[in-house]
Parts: C-alpha cells; structure tokens; sequence
C-alpha cells in the first residue's frame, strides 16, 4: 500500500473521514481507494458518436452505501496498481466545496487532470499536451496540501486605539478560499476535461464531460479515449 502525507489545515473531510481543526499537523493516510501538432484540433465529427455515460458516488455522502466512486478508462493490473482508480468523485469536501475530482494516488501513478471548461462534444476545441506529475525516486513521497483556513481578521489595534504595522516578517493573510492540491480539480457541470493517465505500464489521453451533478453526492459523466498529443516538434507527448 502506497503511503502519503497529507498536511491539514483546519478542518476537511476526506473519504468519510471528519478531520478535527489542527494548524499545520502533518498526518500520514492510506490513499486505499481512493493531456495533436503542438495543439489538437478535435475534430466535432469524431466525437459525436456515443459516449459510454457513468454515475460516480460521493463516499462522503453514501458511506455505508455499496455505490462507485472510481472510474478506470482503461483495465489496471497489478503492475499498474491494480487497486488504484484513474478518476475518482466526491473524496474530498473542502469548505463549502463539495465537489472534486482526483486522479489516482496508486504507487507509481503520475496521472494529471486539466479542466477545459464548458464545452460540448460538438464543439470544436484544442486539447495541449498534458505534462505528468514528476516520476519519484527510490523511497520519495508525494505530498497532498489542503488549506481551508478562514478569511485572517484585520490588524488589531494598539492601547491608543490606533493600528500600526507590525515589525519582523509576517506571512501573506489567507483570504478564506480553499487551496487544494492539484491533485483535485472541481467537477462543474458542462465542463470538459482531459485527463492523462500515466502509471508503471499505461500512458493514454481521455476526454470527460460532467453532464449531470447534484452538489455533494452524485455526478454523471460522459468520456472518450482520445490520440496522444504531439508536441511542437511532432514527438508524441
């Protein structure tokens, strides 16, 4: 089983599990379940044909549900990390924001999605190569950070009643919106997203489209494998 870190920052919730408020605390998890010239011109008459449509669970909302989150474009082996999940729904609510996506967490997975925004399949749309995530070296770990802080207050005021700024080096003020690791991407309806999914044996593109969501419990998603990208100077990437 793959081990990796997550830093936490006040309270989130991750599979089921409510994390009690901490600054900073560094926990370990077990992840267990959890993009063609130098741009692709899709072309809207290839992709019009039927694309297979799933619905994908929150596990957050359906815990004691046998419901999927986890959707494979393509079988897993063993040597794949069989027991990972190219696309997962609904993992994670962060905030008030209950809706993401992530891609596989499997040892050896450096699969990364990118959100195209609202398109259709009809539509005509380029699609950029996609670099993947950075392949770890012997006993490296990848660390996943998810900040939901609130908004930091103004400076308060002296004795006098009058602010004055602080001396010594003071961080950046947070202003309240959540930062989550690339790792998670928002699943909003109508938006079209790439997905290449890279592993110890697989490396392929993917094309997915949110067609339906109820917030914080359920999407339902059309998607198409797609041609390798090539970069400027024509290699496959």
């Amino acid at each position: 089983m793959n081990w990796s870190y997550i830093i936490l920052r006040r309270g989130w919730k991750y599979s089921g599990a409510t994390m009690r408020p901490g600054m900073g605390r560094l926990v370990p998890v077990i992840l267990s379940l959890l993009v063609l010239p130098s741009f692709w011109a899709t072309s809207s008459s290839s992709l019009r044909a039927q694309s297979p449509v799933v619905s994908l669970y929150s596990p957050n909302k359906h815990r004691d549900e046998v419901r999927s989150s986890c959707l494979n474009f393509q079988p897993r082996t063993r040597m794949s990390g069989g027991a990972g999940c190219d696309l997962r729904y609904g993992m994670l609510y962060a905030g008030d924001e209950l809706d993401w996506f992530q891609s596989s967490t499997a040892e050896g997975d450096r699969s990364v999605i990118k959100d195209l925004g609202l398109l259709a399949w009809t539509d005509d749309f380029k699609v950029a190569p996609v670099e993947p995530l950075p392949k770890l070296k012997v006993g490296e770990q990848r660390h996943i950070s998810i900040d939901t802080s609130g908004a930091d207050g103004a400076d308060g005021a002296d004795a006098d009643g009058i602010v004055r700024p602080r001396l010594g080096a003071s961080r950046p003020k947070n202003d309240g919106k959540p930062k989550v690791d690339p790792l998670f991407v928002k699943a909003v309806v109508g938006h079209l997203y790439v997905i290449h999914v890279v592993d110890d044996v697989r490396d392929f593109y993917a094309l997915f489209r949110v067609e339906a969501l109820e917030r914080g419990d359920n999407c339902s998603i059309s998607w198409r494998l797609i041609l390798a990208p090539e970069t400027e100077s024509g290699e496959l990437k």
